[in-house]
């Protein structure tokens, strides 16, 4: 199983912002509403794993 830490979610964040920053240029509001919520989670964990 692979060790969730700080850089990890750090990585997974960016890398779903540039999904985000894509899916806004194509239009595709479906998509930026989906990864927003995937991206509110994984802040909420890092967080968590911060304090």
């Amino acid at each position: 199983m692979k060790k969730i830490d700080a850089s990890y979610l750090k990585k997974k964040i960016n890398q779903l912002n540039k999904k985000i920053h894509r899916a806004e240029r194509q239009g595709n509001e479906n998509k930026i509403w989906w990864r927003k919520m995937k991206l509110e989670k994984l802040k909420e964990k890092l967080v968590k794993i911060s304090a």
